[in-house]
């Protein structure tokens, strides 16, 4: 994977699949934007990044806000002046069986993984049509196409992603 000069918007890059996501693509040359609510979490790795030799940013960025995601967006297209690339990678996982699911953690989850998804797509794709190129990438799992009897929300919202895909 070649990504010299490329710009990347990963969400959820704070930790886990994010980090490790952004963690690649900068030794492939890209500049990041790590977007996460906590921004603590985003900053150290922007540290880690420019440790690297890599150009990072930390966003503030709460997915399921329309204008967090707008501004946050915005603010990436602004510094590096362009987007490549998306990764839409903030997620959670609820675990009740469908019985006793709470609905708001239901509605929480499909918040962040779906709602996230389409705001995200929505604020890049702004940047990413005038140049006439770019790549979306939404993470996806294996319950993107197999149901769970724990997991209904976390199901639902996987199989939305691929839909929006």
């Amino acid at each position: 994977m070649q990504m010299q000069g490329n710009v990347a918007v990963v969400t959820g890059a704070g930790s886990g699949i994010g980090r490790q996501i952004a963690l690649s693509f900068a030794r492939e040359g890209a500049r990041l934007a790590i977007c996460d609510i906590d921004m603590a979490a985003a900053r150290r790795v922007v540290g880690e990044l420019e440790e690297a030799g890599a150009e990072a940013m930390a966003v503030e960025m709460d997915v399921t806000s329309e204008e967090a995601v707008n501004s946050g967006v915005d603010a990436v297209a602004r510094h590096f002046d362009r987007i490549d690339t998306m990764v839409s990678n903030a997620g959670i996982q609820i675990v009740h069986p469908i019985e006793d699911f709470p609905y708001a953690d239901f509605r929480r989850v499909l918040a962040i993984h779906l709602d996230g998804s389409f705001l995200l797509t929505r604020a890049c794709v702004k940047h990413t049509y005038p140049q006439k190129s770019g790549s979306l990438i939404y993470m996806g799992s294996v319950h993107s196409h197999e149901a769970s009897a724990l997991k209904s929300a976390y199901v639902a919202a996987k199989h939305g992603i691929l839909g929006l895909s």
